[in-house]
């Protein structure tokens, strides 16, 4: 199979189902975005596999290396979800548990937050590559959001499939700010809070 097709060309694209929709299109728009979400998810699993983390909690690196891979292999039908003619996502997408990695989400957090310590102020994005990494990717997870809700208030979206997907990439960029939290934790690094400037 080839890598290029010449078919977009002209600036327009095909949707899962067939139709073709102009390149600069909400749509287009926010699955474009989950490929990049899931592009800066990648750069941070390597910066968490390359940071040097001390023996006793490389297998908690290990543990928080495989929910951010597992999360990878959601964005890709995520994206194909939102990437489809939202009257075919039940044809082509009706078996996908987004519910279901919803609550997986939510019990990492949980679990991830049982060991960090209390949250008392705003946390800056910083304090090593991998959690700034993470940071990075959560502010992108917020943007494909806000893309969705764009795509949906110019063309409403009537299939529960979307509204699922939605939920789940809110919950998305709760996941990974614990996940920024949980590897400053595991790289023994300092968060770095906000000091207000009133």
């Amino acid at each position: 199979m080839k890598i290029y097709t010449r078919t977009g060309d002209s600036g327009q694209t095909s949707l899962v189902g067939g139709k073709r929709i102009s390149k600069t299109s909400a749509q287009l728009d926010a699955y474009g975005t989950i490929d990049e979400l899931n592009a800066v998810i990648g750069l941070a699993i390597e910066e968490l596999l390359a940071s040097d983390v001390p023996e006793e909690r490389q297998s908690q690196r290990q543990d928080l290396t495989e929910a951010l891979g597992r999360l990878q292999n959601y964005l890709f039908s995520v994206g194909g979800i939102v990437a489809t003619e939202s009257g075919s996502r039940e044809k082509y997408w009706g078996n996908c548990p987004i519910a279901e990695w919803t609550t997986e989400l939510e019990q990492k957090i949980d679990e991830l937050t049982e060991v960090l310590p209390k949250l008392e102020s705003f946390v800056l994005p910083r304090g090593s590559k991998s959690a700034a990494q993470l940071h990075i990717a959560r502010t992108v997870a917020r943007r494909a959001e806000r893309k969705m809700c764009l795509m949906d208030e110019m063309e409403p979206q009537s299939d529960p499939l979307f509204s699922d997907v939605k939920s789940f990439t809110n919950r998305i960029s709760d996941f990974l700010f614990v996940a920024a939290r949980f590897a400053l934790y595991v790289e023994k690094k300092n968060e770095t809070y906000w000091i207000s400037t009133k």
